[in-house]
């Protein structure tokens, strides 16, 4: 059951509902073997890891409290377990502290950053040069009817 789980795209929940089960089985025992316990919290950070991975698939941007709230565990732990997955090349994130944000997913690199300013630059060059457009149209309209009001009004006369 436990690599089925693991193997899914979900949120496994901890304590795991079948933990009396693995609990009972001879890897997680001191008897045969010493370090039962490490072996214990070494699953717990893998299954913590597993969530992680699977919350990078279904958010680009989340908050870390969220995050925290997710995988039940402080958001040290939280920021440490993204760390260490970013470290050894799992996940791509950026974690942003002050914010309090992580934004998964690969990072730009410098030429695609500069393309995306340039074609921002572009598109405001662009907005405004139809603004200038459209202002001297309306003063066009305005001095036509300024120029018809004048003709009327001497032809009234």
């Amino acid at each position: 059951q436990l690599l089925k789980d693991m193997t899914t795209v979900v949120l496994l929940s901890w304590p795991l509902p079948y933990e009396a089960t693995l609990k009972a089985h001879e890897v997680f025992q001191n008897t045969p073997h010493e370090g039962g316990e490490g072996r214990w919290a070494l699953l717990r950070r893998r299954v913590i890891q597993h969530n992680i991975r699977v919350i990078a698939t279904y958010y680009s941007c989340i908050e870390m409290d969220r995050v925290a709230s997710l995988l039940d565990i402080t958001k040290d732990e939280a920021e440490s377990e993204i760390s260490e997955l970013v470290c050894s090349n799992f996940i791509e994130a950026k974690i942003d502290r002050p914010a309090g944000t992580v934004e998964f997913g690969k990072r730009k690199g410098t030429f695609d950053r500069l393309n995306s300013w340039a074609a921002d630059v572009t598109s405001l060059l662009d907005r405004v040069d139809l603004c200038s457009h459209l202002i001297q149209k309306e003063r066009m309209v305005h001095a036509a009817r300024a120029k018809n009001a004048a003709l009327l009004a001497r032809n009234a006369s």
